[in-house]
């Protein structure tokens, strides 16, 4: 099960309203895995130096080459980070929700994104300087340890996509992205649209078509008004190949449940 400990913010500016409009209290469960394990002391040290944000759809964090003077504990938001091609085409590489953060290069690399960075799905998350993360994981043993978990899990996805892009059918990777993406978001509701996929996993929107109808077939999905509704998770994760689960051991020590409520 999830932790149920909660941190009440208040006051912080919104970037992404108005500047007239400021949040108000802002509820936040240790939703995000990363802040989930750690000590309350320390826990409070990052929550001190953070200001809640609402991350929208599509909204581009980094460029590549970027210096990262942000990073991002997504608690109800998903970020892609998004390899440009020179014909224009584009894969995504990564994504990254509740089970890590967005900036990592900042704390375990140069300092730059290596990639370009965008919202897949929009929702809160809490955003800190990167000098303020860098220091506190410089002084704290548990959340340089975090931090060092969060590189792993990203670091392993990256590996397991990359052999399952090449190994395993369009099927199969159907599924692995479905399971992915309802983990971060911890909801079977999925806002994507048949052709956001294919962009994301770089295929034809043909071929996310057949795939997505065999699933339908299974009656394991849905479609409404262009969104995607996993009615039987166990039947895809069955078809899914082996790198889902390989993806997932982080998600499983805490447990995958329904998101939890965020408001402004």
């Amino acid at each position: 099960m999830l932790l149920s400990k909660r941190v009440i913010l208040g006051n912080h500016r919104n970037e992404s309203e108005t500047d007239s409009r400021t949040t108000r209290s802002l509820v936040i469960p240790s939703h995000n895995l990363v802040l989930a394990a750690l000590p309350p002391s320390e826990l409070h040290k990052i929550v001190s130096a953070c200001r809640p944000v609402h991350l929208s759809y599509l909204e581009v964090i980094y460029e590549a080459g970027d210096e990262i003077e942000f990073i991002y504990f997504p608690i109800e938001a998903v970020a892609s980070a998004v390899a440009i091609l020179e014909d224009g085409s584009s894969v995504e590489i990564s994504m990254t929700g509740r089970e890590g953060l967005v900036g990592l290069p900042a704390l375990v690399g140069g300092g730059r994104a290596m990639h370009w960075t965008r919202v897949s799905v929009s929702g809160a998350a809490l955003k800190i300087p990167t000098a303020s993360l860098q220091e506190l994981a410089r002084r704290s043993e548990p959340i340089h340890d975090a931090a060092l978990r969060a590189y792993r899990r990203l670091f392993t996805q990256i590996c397991q996509r990359s052999v399952c892009n090449v190994r395993h059918s369009l099927l199969q990777r159907l599924s692995v992205w479905l399971l992915m993406i309802s983990d971060r978001i911890g909801a079977v509701e999925l806002p994507f649209t048949q052709e956001d996929i294919a962009n994301r996993i770089s295929v034809r929107r043909a071929g996310v078509s057949v795939a997505a109808s065999t699933l339908q077939a299974m009656q394991a999905i849905s479609y409404h008004r262009g969104r995607i509704m996993i009615t039987d998770r166990p039947a895809i994760e069955r078809t899914a190949c082996e790198c889902y689960q390989v993806m997932a051991q982080d998600f499983q020590d805490v447990g995958v449940g329904p998101r939890f409520g965020v408001r402004f």
